[in-house]
């Protein structure tokens, strides 16, 4: 829409005052995407100019809405990453990057998958149902349903408000990302005694890390976040999952566990560039210089897992970013630092090009034995 604006207006956006300038956004958007009247359009924009004391600009408001009425505007069709940018509503700085890195095919599919709303995928709580009875109860109410077949419990359902229906509301199921839902591939918890999730709001891999542990296992989850920790409880205790102990603490300060870990699941926080499709504001949120922030913050953060990890343990680093600041380069940078550390396999990623799901990176970290220190080769690829 600025693009639009830009081109009618005789004035820089960034020299606009910021409530015009949003009149006028709404006021395109109306005649450009709803069903409006353009009258109707244009006279209740003029009209949010005088309730917000803005009399000034109902003239300017006025021309530039009648003049997008008029004009044929025509977006940019070459494939620069300014053209890019304005096609797609991506900010400009994420589309260099992203040609710089796929190209040019690839970075217009990605763009496009960006824009398009995310596959509804949920998780069939295996604590209360299985997935035979929960898909039963769907056939009975007729209500349109996938499975899928590449991963335990996983179900797309089509269906319009489904998070207001009893299956939904008791626990039965819950959305999760396809991407998400793919940590079960890493994942090998079966053996582990003492398993820990830390950054764990708001709960839902903790979910299907409990679903996976064995019943003697303890299960700890931590976050620094005091009131998302309290809604992961409030997750677990709907769900009916047992063995569940959390902790608030802060990570980059400090750690609150005396006893080590053999399994540490560290889904630090991140940008969220993998998830313009559920979450399309943050491409307007994050800027280019937020990810230096986010790279120092993982990259403490991994350090302080891997403190709490037993030899012979394992980690899984993860994040739902495309950029890599916050995902190869912290791996690299701590593997260059920690002797006692080795990537087991390689780096873990989705790519909405090829994935239903959001964008997702993931990496295995083991704590090697201190006696074979010295006989592995630290550098991923």
């Amino acid at each position: 829409m600025d693009y639009y604006i830009g081109q009618l207006s005789n004035r820089p956006l960034d020299k606009l005052d910021e409530t015009v300038l949003w009149i006028v956004r709404l006021g395109v958007y109306q005649l450009h995407f709803l069903r409006i009247p353009d009258r109707a359009a244009v006279h209740e924009s003029v009209s949010l100019c005088r309730k917000f004391k803005k009399t000034s600009a109902t003239s300017f408001v006025n021309a530039l809405l009648r003049g997008f009425q008029r004009e044929d505007i025509l977006l940019p069709h070459d494939n620069s990453a300014h053209s890019l940018a304005i096609r797609f509503s991506h900010p400009e700085w994420l589309v260099v990057r992203y040609l710089k890195r796929y190209g040019v095919k690839l970075t217009e599919n990605l763009l496009q998958r960006n824009n398009q709303p995310p596959t509804p995928f949920l998780w069939v709580n295996s604590f209360k149902t299985d997935l035979v009875d929960f898909c039963s109860q769907l056939d009975a109410e007729s209500i349109p349903y996938e499975v899928y077949p590449q991963l335990p419990n996983c179900v797309i359902v089509r269906y319009p408000n489904f998070s207001r229906h009893i299956l939904y509301q008791k626990g039965y199921c819950f959305f999760m990302d396809l991407a998400s839902q793919e940590i079960v591939k890493l994942v090998q918890v079966e053996n582990k005694l003492r398993i820990g999730d830390f950054c764990c709001a708001p709960g839902g891999k903790s979910v299907l890390l409990a679903s996976r542990k064995s019943a003697n296992a303890s299960f700890f989850c931590s976050d620094v976040n005091l009131s998302r920790l309290k809604d992961a409880r409030k997750r677990f205790e709907l769900y009916e999952i047992p063995d569940r102990n959390f902790v608030q603490a802060d990570f980059q300060f400090t750690g609150p566990f005396q006893e080590l870990f053999d399994f540490v699941l560290m889904d630090v926080p991140c940008s969220g560039l993998g998830t313009l499709r559920s979450n399309p504001d943050i491409r307007w949120r994050c800027s280019e210089q937020d990810l230096k922030r986010f790279h120092n913050l993982q990259f403490n953060l991994l350090k302080k897992g891997f403190d709490i990890l037993q030899q012979g343990g394992e980690l899984i680093y993860s994040t739902c970013s495309t950029e890599p600041e916050e995902n190869e380069w912290v791996i690299q940078k701590f593997l260059s630092e920690e002797p006692r550390a080795i990537l087991k396999g390689k780096f873990y990623r989705s790519f909405p090009e090829f994935h239903l799901g959001d964008c997702f990176f993931a990496a295995q970290i083991g704590f090697i034995f201190e006696q074979l220190i010295g006989q592995f080769n630290f550098v991923s690829s």
